[in-house]
């Protein structure tokens, strides 16, 4: 019986071209627009949420106060870290970051038997504490994590950094020399490789450098002795599981008069620490960037409302249109009747075909939004792909939508 449903509703299809194109292709739009849209929501949302710690990971961030003006931004002092685990019990552990930002790339050379060196510029290098690795989680496929910047002069590279200076040969163990503005230049032995992930995260590094044994690390030493100057580094802190951070921020106030009250007035500025839990740094910091730029929740409403009304246009598109084909087909259910077809046997009739044609519509619009993803990655600027293992509750999602569409477009003329 199923079977027949099927076939007199392809042979409708087939019978009314111009109709099914219609249909079809105003409804596949519509929800190839919509599922873009809702993988690009969904890539913002997910930002960080795949490290192991990330429910305990906190970034500190400083409200610089002058003149009555407010400025959020990340920066804190290199001693901020070392301060506050020493200070507050409910920090298990700490790590810095601190972006090469003296040029855009950097340049790393290898020199291969003696001879001559090959260079490469590379984009995405930070200077990392040796627990970097310990609070943030990377897939390493070569070198431990835990231990990979542990000694001076460390360097751990992407899986592309690794192919493309040494090939397909191990990279461990290997000596770069690596020059850059920001840190001096410097011979550094590569402690591990990680593999790029496609996972969103706001810290975008290809390749991360042991402070110690730079030039970096002279400069702390020399420059960096209190709380009130020298802002450029990144500080993440790890608390205890069920650790209240709100609590902790409330002792902020205190410890920075006690460690930087005097020094700040005598600058002629104040500023105030406060804690970023890791999941809400791109979206919910308040600050516009912190390694990289942050996103904009209010656009994501703004791209989610667009998304459902173009949805809403193809669904409602797609009604019209059936509805509108049903009164043309008086004559086929008079006579089916006369032939002894019953109520129940039409109305599974007409659905049937109602959620056939959702169901190519769903198909097609799969399809095309495949084909259209890599442009509009150009556009947005992410990197967002649509595989069945990865986004498989999505896909679920809109083909359930694409169903129950057919059932609303198919009631009326059933």
């Amino acid at each position: 019986m199923i079977q027949s449903y099927f076939k007199i509703a392809w042979r409708n299809l087939k019978k009314n071209k111009v109709f099914s194109f219609i249909n079809i292709f105003g409804l596949s739009v519509g929800l190839t627009c919509c599922i873009l849209i809702t993988l690009y929501i969904n890539h913002e949302l997910s930002y960080d949420k795949h490290h192991k710690n990330a429910d305990d990971i906190y970034q500190v961030g400083t409200v610089f106060i002058k003149e009555g003006t407010e400025d959020k931004k990340p920066n804190t002092p290199a001693l901020m870290a070392e301060m506050m685990k020493a200070e507050f019990p409910e920090i298990t552990g700490t790590a810095r970051l601190i972006g090469l930002f003296a040029e855009d790339k950097t340049l790393l050379q290898y020199t291969e038997n003696a001879g001559e060196p090959k260079s490469f510029y590379e984009s995405g290098g930070y200077l990392a504490d040796p627990a970097f690795f310990k609070l943030f989680s990377y897939d390493f496929i070569e070198g431990q994590a835990t231990t990979s910047l542990v000694n001076p002069n460390s360097v751990v590279l992407s899986d592309e950094v690794a192919k493309k200076i040494f090939g397909d040969k191990p990279a461990l163990n290997k000596l770069l020399r690596i020059s850059s503005s920001t840190n001096g230049d410097h011979d550094f032995t590569v402690t591990g490789v990680f593999k790029t992930s496609n996972k969103p995260s706001h810290i975008d590094g290809t390749f991360f450098i042991s402070v110690k044994g730079g030039g970096m690390e002279v400069y702390i030493r020399e420059n960096c002795r209190e709380l009130a100057s020298n802002n450029m580094f990144l500080t993440y802190l790890m608390l205890k599981p069920g650790s209240d951070a709100k609590n902790l921020e409330a002792k902020f106030p205190a410890f920075m008069e006690r460690h930087a009250g005097k020094d700040l007035r005598a600058m002629g500025f104040n500023k105030k620490q406060f804690l970023v839990q890791l999941k809400d740094i791109h979206l919910r910091s308040g600050m516009d960037k912190s390694v990289t730029a942050s996103g904009s929740l209010t656009y994501l409403y703004i791209l989610g409302s667009i998304a459902l009304f173009i949805l809403l246009i193809g669904c409602i598109n797609f009604m019209n249109l059936s509805t509108a084909r049903s009164s043309k087909r008086s004559a086929e259910v008079g006579i089916r009747k006369v032939l002894g077809a019953e109520k129940n046997a039409l109305i599974r009739q007409f659905l049937g075909e109602s959620i056939l044609i959702s169901g190519i519509a769903f198909v097609f619009a799969l399809l095309l939004a495949r084909l259209f993803l890599p442009a509009f990655n150009a556009v947005s600027g992410k990197d967002i792909s649509l595989s069945l293992s990865q986004n498989w509750l999505l896909i679920l999602s809109f083909l359930l939508l694409a169903i129950f569409t057919g059932l609303v477009a198919g009631s009326y003329p059933a």
